[in-house]
């Protein structure tokens, strides 16, 4: 009577990613970014009072969307610890505190305060502080995400390797720089943010597809 004997579990073996992973992990960092950049196609170019009111309204609906963009970013990091991992988590923090702010100031507040006065001349001077503020608070929100997703890239290059995250992290950062001095108006907002959700994507493919571990044979 022979034994069969399994050989030893190889440890460089790994598991293939299920693509129903991929696909999810790809759809959940992806829904923002679309979100936004529809809400973009429908965001008035100028507030006037005649445009007020779909300003106010596009604003208010915004408000708990903007935020969740930076929560794309950690939602690829999930599971992962160290300092890259912190300073994304820190630069994430930094852009939905100020660029909600933004969205507060700038869009439902001067759009209440528009639709409401009988001389909208009499509001050049308040507009241009505002848009001044606004302007410095967008900036600190979107440079805080450009840091996030910086750190985000690295975080996952130590995590999956550098090649591997290449592709994303580019798009990934290149399209944080355009933020710095977008917002979501058609076309170079709209085109900005479908092109964060691209390679949010990217990074999610990576992540989701690398090889894991394979499960110890008993």
């Amino acid at each position: 009577m022979t034994t069969s004997v399994l050989p030893p579990a190889d440890p460089a073996r790994r598991e293939p990613a299920p693509v129903r992973r991929v696909v999810l992990g790809t759809a959940a960092v992806t829904l923002v970014p679309v979100v936004l950049a529809a809400a973009g196609l429908l965001h008035p170019h100028h507030l006037t009072q005649d445009t007020a009111g779909r300003w106010i309204a596009l604003h208010l609906l915004l408000l708990p969307v903007f935020p969740l963009l930076a929560g794309s970013l950690l939602f690829l990091l999930r599971g992962l610890e160290g300092p890259w991992v912190t300073v994304a988590r820190a630069g994430s923090y930094l852009y939905a505190i100020f660029y909600t702010a933004l969205d507060a100031i700038a869009g439902v507040a001067y759009g209440t305060l528009l639709a409401n006065v009988d001389d909208p001349a009499s509001l050049t001077r308040a507009g241009t502080a505002i848009d001044v503020t606004g302007g410095a608070l967008g900036l600190i929100g979107s440079s805080g995400f450009l840091l996030a997703a910086i750190a985000t890239t690295v975080a996952l290059a130590a995590h999956c390797g550098a090649r591997r995250v290449a592709a994303g992290g580019t798009v990934l950062i290149a399209a944080s720089v355009l933020w710095l001095g977008s917002h979501i108006y058609w076309p170079e907002g709209v085109v900005t943010v479908l092109c964060l959700g691209l390679g949010a994507a990217l990074l999610a493919v990576a992540r989701e597809s690398a090889p894991r571990p394979a499960a110890p044979q008993a």
